[in-house]
């Protein structure tokens, strides 16, 4: 066998931060970047490299189950006999960026492994699997990564963590711009970001402006964008834009900062964290994807979706 099957990355378009407070959150299937398990892959470091990452995961999965920390039933035996016969996990989803890299690769081994696989519907269940298979790379995970890489289908956190997979949206071509990704060709450290975020928020003040503005501004967004509103969408990233700006400035590059504001300022585009920050990808608005071109061409930009 050659490969099996593909588990897209996966973009969370809004909810980062915020979520750790209650708010809702969105994240959807990135068809663009994907991993996939092969035997007899490339040769040359990438694969010895993957190779050598699939033991070690294996191996903590292993001493996970040994503790009574993993539920679900994995074939662990299977998956290290194949791991000695030269399997890899070729990816082209970078590191670092947000999008899901650890991810894809848990969803993968969910699919493959897993002795009996818990029912798509429960979602709940399934988000708990991943959590803990997904704690070797991140020391905590919500989950939700995973989730969307398997389902390959957008999922939406509600109120009280619960969660819905929802339909993406169509929208009418009414412009030149859309919905785009802003590379800033650096990586992001995502603990050290939660852990300030987590600070600030011991601030009553800072506190309660997340929960009375960020968190119900979040839910306008996404409100938006599944209905295909981009008119409401626009308006509402604006003020989103400007919020992190306010309250998220540690997150935001320093190279891209005065880019940022000034988009805003002039309304050419609008921008706001994809995952983390500090790094990776960032996501941005426009009515004029040229003109947003123009500001940001230290960057690369790619359009994720027209309206």
């Amino acid at each position: 066998m050659q490969q099996r099957k593909n588990f897209y990355s996966k973009i969370l378009l809004f909810g980062e931060y915020a979520l750790i407070v209650g708010s809702e959150a969105l994240s959807v299937p990135y068809r663009e970047l994907y991993g996939s398990f092969v035997f007899g892959g490339k040769s040359g470091d990438k694969a010895f490299d993957s190779n050598g990452h699939l033991k070690k995961y294996a191996g903590y999965l292993r001493r996970l189950f040994q503790k009574g920390s993993l539920p679900g039933q994995l074939n662990i035996s299977q998956f290290e006999k194949e791991i000695d016969e030269g399997l890899t996990f070729e990816s082209n989803i970078p590191l670092g960026y947000g999008l899901g890299s650890s991810g894809a690769l848990v969803a993968a081994v969910y699919e493959r492994y897993a002795r009996f696989k818990i029912p798509e519907e429960d979602l709940i269940t399934l988000k708990g699997v991943f959590a803990a298979m997904e704690s070797y790379f991140h020391g905590k995970s919500s989950g939700l990564d995973p989730l969307v890489c398997y389902l390959q289908k957008a999922v939406k956190v509600e109120k009280n963590n619960r969660l819905q997979v929802v339909e993406q949206p169509h929208f009418e071509k009414k412009s030149d711009g859309g919905l785009f990704l802003l590379d800033t060709a650096t990586t992001g450290e995502t603990q050290p970001l939660v852990n300030y975020f987590m600070g600030q928020c011991q601030k009553p003040d800072f506190l309660q402006q997340i929960k009375s503005k960020l968190v119900p501004l979040n839910a306008k967004c996404i409100r938006a964008y599944l209905t295909g509103d981009s008119a409401a969408l626009f308006s509402c990233m604006e003020k989103l834009s400007a919020s992190t700006l306010r309250y998220f400035r540690p997150m935001v590059p320093e190279k891209l900062f005065p880019l940022w504001e000034k988009g805003w300022k002039d309304k050419s585009c609008f921008l706001k964290l994809c995952g983390s920050g500090g790094g990776g990808m960032m996501l941005g608005v426009t009515r004029n994807f040229e003109k947003a071109k123009e500001l940001l061409n230290s960057f690369s930009l790619e359009i994720f979706q027209e309206f």
